[in-house]
């Protein structure tokens, strides 16, 4: 790295500090310098894709598979834009995404002249997509503008980081170096852990939820629950945390009854929205929050210990301070086992999912790799497939991005390396992406993919049946593509499967295919999984959200 390098070799320099060896982009007028520089970059292996809602989505997979960082480049605008879903989506859901976005020319900025891919105001949108933006305008401040968004893709929150280049300023001399990033930690305040310690060590009935910022802590989640013989359940990002054979493990159905007579809650790497807001709060339930986000420590002033530090050290902290507690909890996992039976009956209608997410199971690998789109079969998959390793299951999170899956989950497979990516996706959401099976093909990514076909947006008809009426659906019904056909044409696999022993089957040659390849199930309409996701509120009248 040259100490008169330009800013296009510093960006290309920045990829290469954050050990990013591969760039999801799409190139154009306003990035051209810093392509011309990635020709001199063998190390870094660029994809292009066929959109750049592709681009970011396929970063953000890459991302969510191992945790580090993970980059795209797109134009400005328009480009900006078609990437801002995936953005979103990123930022709720935890992605360490770098993007690279080429801008007009700084002197053009701010005139509303209509050059090409102008926008007003881009400040303004990566503002509400990323936790960091940095605008490298004067030569004078490039290396040291570069090196804080450096530290901010690797520093806590895992959220996107947006650096943007004026196109006539990619070729300006940008003298200094660039250092490996620093990654700011917090550490939680030992006074704090020992009040934590303390509030479990006198709980009679304490549970432990998981969110997205616990993949980290697997080991000791698991061993702080096995300590406490408490359950765990996830709302949704947390799964694979703790496999979910292990004896304390419950679905979130199940957790909502723990949650009704729990006496303490220990939230690892979660927001605790969804129980928080749905299921409700009182005085008789202390919240102890660990979480690397300060402002989800108490977001919603009720009160709690908050522990402002990664998981698993903060973990293995508590721990320490509860090595010679006496707990006064009770051994729950005979209750675990006992709800979970229950929970077992009470979902027989849900067995046509069961029974193809068992199919999926029986033919991904121990460590196979879950993406889920929004699509009934994901949906179902919250609370009956099996996951067993982190990192196991990539979502949007709170983004709840329809069509996000088969990018995603492109990119998810270029960092797994040979462990197999396999999206549930629906026909609706399918066709959102569907065209980056070209870049599949192309760059030679083995992704499969099981297209779940109700030739519908089949959760808007089934809400629009449940809430107005059989005869007040509209707009949700969908006329569909050959689409193994489809498939076929951008030369991937495709076949089509009927029912889970034919799934099974074919899933198991597509996943063993060394390239794209897609499994199509027809199933018509299926029981609704959302009566066991979304229940209301089960204690206190400081319950908020809908369940109020």
């Amino acid at each position: 790295m040259a100490d008169d390098s330009t800013i296009a070799q510093l960006s290309v320099d920045a990829l290469r500090l954050l050990g990013i060896d591969t760039l999801f982009c799409l190139p154009g007028v306003q990035n051209d310098p810093f392509f011309d520089r990635l020709v001199d970059a063998p190390d870094i292996r660029p994809i292009v894709t066929r959109h750049e809602q592709g681009a970011a989505y396929m970063a953000l997979g890459a991302s969510q598979v191992t945790g580090g960082p993970a980059a795209c480049a797109v134009v400005p605008g328009p480009g900006l834009l078609n990437a801002g879903a995936a953005l979103t989506s990123a930022y709720w859901a935890g992605g360490r995404v770098l993007a690279v976005v080429g801008a007009i020319a700084d002197f053009q900025k701010g005139r509303n002249i209509g050059v090409l891919h102008e926008l007003p105001d881009s400040a303004a949108v990566i503002g509400q997509v990323s936790k960091h933006q940095a605008y490298l305008d004067e030569p004078d401040e490039a290396v040291g503008r570069m090196q804080d968004a450096l530290n901010e893709v690797v520093s806590d929150p895992p959220r996107p980081v947006v650096i943007e280049v004026p196109a006539n300023r990619w070729t300006s001399s940008a003298a200094g170096r660039l250092s490996t990033p620093n990654a700011v930690q917090p550490v939680a305040d030992p006074n704090l852990v020992e009040r934590a310690a303390a509030a479990v060590a006198a709980a009679k009935r304490p549970i432990i939820v998981v969110g997205g910022g616990a993949h980290e802590a697997s080991h000791e989640v698991r061993t702080l629950a096995e300590r406490l013989r408490a359950p765990v359940f996830t709302r949704r990002q947390g799964h694979g945390v703790v496999d979910t054979r292990h004896p304390l493990w419950c679905p979130i159905t199940v957790g909502r009854e723990f949650w009704r007579d729990a006496d303490v809650a220990i939230g690892v790497g979660t927001r605790l929205e969804f129980p928080i807001t749905h299921w409700g709060v009182d005085d008789a339930l202390r919240i102890i929050q660990i979480n690397v986000d300060e402002t989800e420590l108490d977001r919603h002033g009720i009160g709690t210990i908050g522990l402002h530090g990664d998981a698993a050290p903060t973990i293995r902290g508590l721990l320490a301070a509860l090595d010679s507690a006496d707990l006064q909890g009770e051994d729950q996992s005979t209750t675990v086992a006992g709800r979970r039976a229950e929970f077992d009956r009470s979902t027989g209608h849900l067995d046509p999912q069961r029974q193809l997410l068992g199919a999926v199971r029986r033919a991904l690998p121990d460590d196979g790799i879950i993406v889920e789109d929004v699509t009934q079969l994901g949906f179902a998959a919250h609370l009956l497939f099996e996951f067993r390793h982190p990192r196991s299951f990539l979502t949007s999170g709170p983004a709840g991005t329809l069509g996000a899956g088969v990018a995603q989950a492109i990119g998810a497979q270029v960092a797994a390396g040979e462990r197999p990516v396999v999206a549930l996706v629906g026909d609706g959401g399918f066709l959102f992406t569907a065209t980056e099976l070209a870049t599949a093909v192309q760059h030679d990514i083995p992704i499969t993919i099981v297209l779940h076909d109700n030739k519908a947006y089949g959760n808007v008809r089934t809400i629009q049946r449940e809430r107005f009426g059989p005869d007040r659906t509209i707009a949700s019904d969908l006329r569909n593509p050959d689409f193994v056909a489809f498939v076929r044409s951008f030369g991937a696999w495709a076949e089509q499967a009927e029912g889970a022993v034919e799934l099974e089957a074919k899933l198991t040659e597509a996943i063993a295919y060394p390239g794209p390849a897609v499994v199509v199930v027809e199933t018509g309409d299926v029981a609704s999984p959302w009566p066991h996701l979304m229940m209301g509120r089960v204690r206190g009248e400081r319950a908020m959200g809908p369940g109020r």
